[in-house]
């Protein structure tokens, strides 16, 4: 009874708002298919840059705490990345059939979808919890923590394990919510909850008035709080309706069969995260060989990866969506269209920003690190990033066009392929036997990142993903 009374209220709900949500839903399905790429991106790209400017504001108070803490900070991190690796994809099959039910004009499906997300996370967060708690020291040792690292990292990362659910529904959800074309609202929330850690970060960590400084802990505290504000902030969304989904209470009693289509995208969408940051310690491993200097040049063009990446995520979203709702609405063509303009946009615009980087680099990387040999080992990768940028942005938007469709397994074979089978090996044989050295490894880097792009295209030009079933 309570089940169909829900049901009653949202029928109601939909037939009260109509007018407003119609035209939303219809709005990606149809008119200029340029002017909804930039639409959707823009919000998700200004919430990158928001995440990225945190990042750098946060190893400042890093460096305030203490030699260590951004050390132990990393290690806790890194560890918690690995143990997530299960959660990764949710956000992506959410986000498909998200997208799929929208174009098809089945609210209460996508409603469904939403609530059986949060089902999955809840499911899925307790055991990963538990074995972070119970092997988060042993995990720990065998990355090569000790001393104070060690256990900072330990009172950090078991603060962050306990708070796990709002730590990791809170970016689920935002991608979810794209899904079903708002992406504002997440931009909204991510704005909330960045202010929310902005403040709280030095209070805690450095204790500020009447709070005593809780170091490294401190800093768990603040992120923990500010995914619970985020949460908090989706949650009044979710509840009341006003976006393009609503949560039902209803709908959150568990549904396998809508979990399967939902976990038919997330696994393979999980293993192809898994893979790269797998390949990425091994590429750091053959870095560090070369010297500090070179490791230390491509931990400054690592942080400048990340703000040039900010537009390209941005579109990767953007490309998801269309491609899911058109695909739904059954217009292959146009999702086609979306997503090759997306792909062409993020290597252009992922092409400019690092030659604006190369053109400024003199002036722009020593305020990241001051040594000379590291900065001139920074701006050698740069000029190499000018080959390889153009193709990273076309393979990001790519690989998410097609997860977006519902082509999964796709994206991570090509993933797994241009890392593992081209541009590991090419980085250690042009290093090393044919000793390049530092060149040699960044033109493997060129080396992977055409053959992602290559991969990506030739599957999404054959089409197969527009017959996937979501």
């Amino acid at each position: 009874m309570n089940h169909r009374r829900v049901r009653a209220n949202a029928s109601h709900c939909d037939s009260a708002s109509a007018a407003l949500r119609a035209p939303e839903r219809r709005a990606l399905t149809s008119g200029n298919v340029y002017g909804h790429v930039a639409r959707l991106a823009t919000p998700t790209a200004i919430e990158m840059a928001l995440y990225s400017a945190t990042g750098l504001l946060h190893a400042y108070w890093m460096g305030q705490v203490g030699p260590l803490a951004l050390a132990a900070v990393s290690m806790g991190t890194a560890l918690r990345t690995v143990l997530i690796s299960p959660m990764m994809g949710l956000s992506a099959g959410g986000m498909a059939v998200v997208a799929h039910e929208i174009g098809r004009s089945n609210r209460n499906a996508a409603d469904h979808a939403c609530a059986q997300v949060i089902v999955l996370i809840l499911l899925l967060v307790l055991p990963l919890m538990a074995v972070g708690q119970l092997m988060g020291s042993i995990f720990l040792r065998w990355m090569g923590a000790s001393g104070q690292v060690l256990s900072s990292g330990i009172a950090y990362l078991r603060v962050l394990l306990w708070g796990l659910f709002f730590m990791e529904c809170m970016p689920t959800l935002n991608g979810v919510i794209r899904g079903s074309g708002r992406p504002e609202f997440t931009l909204r929330i991510t704005i909330i909850s960045r202010v929310a850690f902005f403040a709280l970060e030095p209070v805690l960590a450095l204790g500020w008035g009447p709070v005593p400084p809780m170091g490294v802990i401190g800093v768990a505290w603040a992120e923990m709080l500010a995914s619970v504000v985020g949460v908090a902030g989706q949650a009044v969304m979710l509840l009341s309706g006003r976006g393009c989904l609503a949560l039902h209470l209803a709908d959150l009693r568990p549904d396998w069969p809508m979990m399967r289509r939902i976990l038919r995208i997330a696994i393979p969408n999980s293993a192809q995260r898994f893979s790269p940051n797998l390949a990425n310690a091994l590429f750091m491993r053959l870095v560090a060989g070369l010297g500090d200097a070179v490791l230390a040049g491509y931990s400054i063009f690592a942080q400048v990866q990340i703000f040039v990446q900010g537009p390209v995520q941005g579109l990767q979203s953007a490309a998801a969506t269309m491609v899911g709702q058109n695909l739904g609405a059954r217009h292959p063509t146009r999702a086609a269209k979306s997503a090759w303009f997306a792909a062409y946009l993020g290597g252009g615009l992922s092409l400019l920003l690092y030659g604006v980087t190369n053109l400024f680099g003199s002036q722009l990387l020593p305020l990241v690190n001051s040594d000379p040999a590291a900065v001139a080992a920074a701006r050698e990768v740069l000029r190499y990033a000018l080959a390889f940028g153009l193709f990273n942005g076309i393979w990001l938007v790519l690989g998410n066009a097609l997860a977006g469709a519902g082509d999964a397994v796709a994206p991570t074979g090509v993933s797994i392929v241009s890392l593992w089978a081209v541009q590991l090996p090419a980085c250690w044989l042009l290093a090393h036997p044919l000793g390049l050295g530092s060149v040699g490894v960044w033109l493997g880097m060129i080396l992977g990142h055409i053959a992602s792009a290559a991969g990506m295209a030739v599957r999404f030009r054959r089409g197969h993903w527009e017959t996937s079933h979501v």
